[in-house]
Formats: structure tokens, sequence, C-alpha cells
């Protein structure tokens, strides 16, 4: 568990510089959105990033089940660290789940981290949240990485299709990417979410026989 200021294992140095100067430098005054928390230990650094009075609205979609009482404990960090977790909204729910509501609300976004499940098919399902984001706004994902192939696959994909998606930076594996206008197509509809349970299987199954055959040499 994170103490202090620290923010845990999560983000590298160099990852947690680069998304400090973004939030910093772009000084986006629209509502954020975190997917995925943990122990909110990076939730905590992009709400210190921003001066108290002018600070954007955070919200943070996880469904608080990655370990006993992580909600409580999440609430309890914040509070721990100067920040009354009354000013998050948190929805404790699945991303899939929590993207129908905020779709069906009208909900918009000037920043998007996703940092949930790394396999391909939830990447997918968490890469629907962008139609959501403002023209000019910033998404981001971590673990955009070689080892995590899931998140790599889905980011490749999203970035071909559309077009009006452009990288911005990528400071080990954490991928910003900025939207610079609305889409022609719906970002992550039904035929990618298939293409990625498809391709979810695929990497399964391609780790499973590496894994047998790694066991087979020694």
């Amino acid at each position: 568990m994170p103490k202090g200021d620290s923010i845990g294992p999560e983000f590298a140095e160099k990852e947690l510089h680069c998304l400090q100067d973004i939030l910093k430098k772009e000084k986006l005054s629209g509502n954020h959105l975190e997917i995925g928390t943990g122990y909110g230990g990076t939730l905590l650094e992009m709400i210190n990033c921003y001066q108290r009075e002018s600070r954007p609205h955070f919200t943070v979609v996880d469904p608080m089940s990655y370990f006993p009482n992580q909600y409580n404990i999440v609430k309890d960090y914040l509070s721990s660290n100067g920040v009354t977790p009354s000013t998050v909204d948190f929805r404790t729910a699945k991303s899939y789940t929590a993207f129908k509501t905020a779709e069906n609300n009208k909900e918009r976004y000037d920043f998007i981290l996703i940092d949930g499940v790394h396999k391909l098919r939830y990447v997918a399902q968490d890469l629907r949240w962008t139609r959501l984001l403002n023209v000019g706004g910033i998404l981001c994902l971590h673990d955009y990485q070689v080892r995590t192939r899931g998140v790599m696959k889905a980011a490749d994909n999203f970035l071909r299709k559309h077009n009006n998606y452009s990288k911005v930076a990528l400071a080990g594996s954490l991928l910003v990417i900025r939207k610079h206008a609305e889409s022609k197509t719906i970002e992550a509809n039904s035929i990618d979410l298939f293409w990625a349970s498809i391709m979810s299987f695929a990497l399964q199954l391609e780790n499973s026989i590496k894994k047998r055959i790694s066991r087979l040499t020694f």
C-alpha cells in the first residue's frame, strides 16, 4: 500500500512526471476521468496538479474489487493526504456498465486516464469512453508496452481507425493522445469489441503455448 506521498509502483517516475506536465500545461478545466484507480495514488497526484480553488471535477470508475476493502482504503488514503473524498465522484462499477449511464447522461470529459484491466477486450471497452472526450481533450493509457500487449494492440487499432486522434507523447509505458476533432465513426463500436474478444483469446492461447514450451526446455 502506498504511504505518505508515494503513489506506489504503478507509475514509473518519468511516467508520473509526464502525466503531471500534461495536466499542468494543458490547464484542462472540464471533467477528469480515471478508469481503474488501485490504491488511489495516481488519483491523488492528478488532483494535486491543480490549485484547490480551480480544481476540475474528478470521476473514478472502478469495481473496487481489486483487493479487500479497496473503496474505503482509497478514501482513507485521499483523506490522509488532504483531499476530501466526497469531492471525487466514485462510481463503483465496471467500465462497461458505467459507460452506458455516462453516455445516456451526455457526460463530457477533458481528460481520461485508462489504467484498468490490461487485457485487450477490456481496454477496447474502456476506449468507448473516448466518445465522451471533448475536442482538444487528452487521453492517457498506462502500460502501453510489450509486456501488456493487450493495451498496445487496443491502442494501436484505435489510432489506425481514428485519424482525429494523435500521439502527443510516450513516456515509459504512458501513452498520451489528443483528440483533434469529433469522430466520423463511432469509437470502439461493436465490431471493434468483437475483434478485441477474438484477439484476446488468441493472445491467451499464444501465451499458454509459450509457457508450455518454456517448461519443456527445462
